[in-house]
């Protein structure tokens, strides 16, 4: 099989031919080809997709086939990851197809180009960005995915501080603005000694190196399965999303080219819509909603105290109907409720609760009794609600999902059997 996407990533089209059809483990159809211009799952990166359409006599696509035989899927075997050569060796690629092909039929595969075009900017991104961290702070890319709905991760085995981030993101767009080649290669076992490379796995057969920079300057050796773009200006630009910790190390999400571009206009319509509406300008805005949440929290703060005094006040004055427990919105905070428990616990006997929420979404509650242990109370609720939480003999915590009453008439039935 002569792996095309290997040599050349630009072919958006190629007469073949259908080597063997099946069905794998699940029941889906398959294919193998003599040739292939279809990347397999590999390496972090999806299969490409893409169509398979049987060719007449006369070697063109008839009209009868429509839209093709989608090529879903492509699973590789034979061989550990980005182990290869450039034409030919033992390995299968196994495509999984919409319907059935006939073994031995002549047919054209198209892919989805605007798809792996996307995978290559971004792929080929990764590379750059992976290469500096690398090259300027020691850190090895020990994961990557390339995902196609969200972030590029990208997962290192150090954690380059703030400043180290920004220098690499301005560093591989410097890179990208340069417009420099991006070029395969397959070197002997005896040239690979005296190559400095990362990504040195242990791997059978062939290794396929992508070399990253010009004769001044390069930027990245690594080995690697996939397409890539030509040269580093295809890739646009490159901008990191996030900066997590993960296993020690770091994931850094980022996009490159028409996804980076697409997501950056995204947010920016954002933040002029919230602009709008604060009426400010767009450099104001962040200032502005900070100074708004702060009065918000200010707000809360104080109703949530008006609350509490609103309640306490009640049960200072006494409740003819009190059946041991208040209701409340969800704005009382957690302090207000132990402190309201604390009073109710106080004044009345038997069991008492406090359960802010409502309805429909259900309670927070602070509940007990200072004659009995409270975590009793805890595992009848449990068994009547299914309620979660728990608690010591002075007072449990948690949430309930059950409406009011049902909750009202088992504080009425359980106090009325002390």
């Amino acid at each position: 099989m002569s792996r095309i996407y290997e040599t050349d990533s630009y072919i958006k089209e190629l007469k073949t031919v259908v080597t063997e059809v099946g069905t794998d483990e699940k029941g889906r159809n398959y294919v193998c080809l003599e040739d292939t211009i279809f990347f397999p799952e590999e390496g972090g990166q999806n299969a490409d997709t893409g169509i398979i359409i049987p060719l007449g006599n006369g070697e063109v696509p008839s009209e009868e086939e429509g839209d093709g035989i989608r090529v879903l899927e492509g699973v590789i075997t034979g061989r550990n990851t980005c182990s290869s050569t450039a034409e030919t060796s033992q390995i299968s690629i196994k495509y999984i197809v919409s319907e059935p092909i006939e073994a031995g039929s002549s047919v054209l595969c198209r892919l989805d180009w605007d798809t792996r075009y996307d995978r290559m900017q971004n792929h080929s991104g990764e590379h750059i960005l992976s290469g500096i961290i690398h090259g300027k702070f020691g850190f090895d890319n020990v994961g990557f995915h390339l995902s196609d709905t969200g972030f590029v991760t990208l997962d290192f085995n150090g954690v380059p501080d703030r400043d180290q981030v920004a220098e690499a993101e301005r560093e591989a767009n410097r890179v990208i603005y340069a417009n420099m080649p991006i070029r395969d290669s397959y070197p002997s076992r005896e040239e690979l000694k005296d190559i400095e490379y990362r990504s040195k796995i242990d791997i059978d057969g062939q290794v396929r190196l992508i070399t990253i920079g010009n004769e001044e300057e390069t930027v990245d050796v690594c080995a690697c399965c996939a397409p890539h773009v030509a040269r580093t200006g295809e890739i646009g630009i490159l901008k990191i999303m996030s900066v997590i910790n993960w296993k020690g190390g770091v994931r850094i999400s980022m996009l490159c080219g028409r996804r980076a571009f697409e997501y950056i206009n995204i947010e920016h319509e954002i933040l002029t819509e919230t602009a709008k509406i604060l009426s400010t300008e767009i450099v104001n805005a962040p200032e502005l909603v900070r100074s708004r949440c702060e009065e918000v929290a200010e707000l809360k703060t104080r109703l949530a105290a008006a609350t509490e005094a609103n309640i306490l006040g009640r049960i200072g004055a006494g409740e003819a109907d009190f059946t041991g427990c208040v209701f409340v919105s969800e704005d009382i905070t957690a302090v207000s409720m132990k402190n309201i428990y604390n009073v109710l616990s106080g004044k009345y006997p038997g069991y008492v609760g406090i359960f802010a929420g409502n309805d429909n979404e259900g309670y927070r509650y602070n509940a007990g009794s200072r004659e009995k242990d409270s975590r009793e109370l805890a595992a009848l609720l449990r068994e009547r609600f299914g309620a979660k939480g728990g608690g010591s003999s002075d007072m449990i915590q948690g949430r309930i999902t059950a409406l009011r009453s049902e909750i009202e008439g088992f504080f009425h039935d359980n106090n009325d059997n002390l």
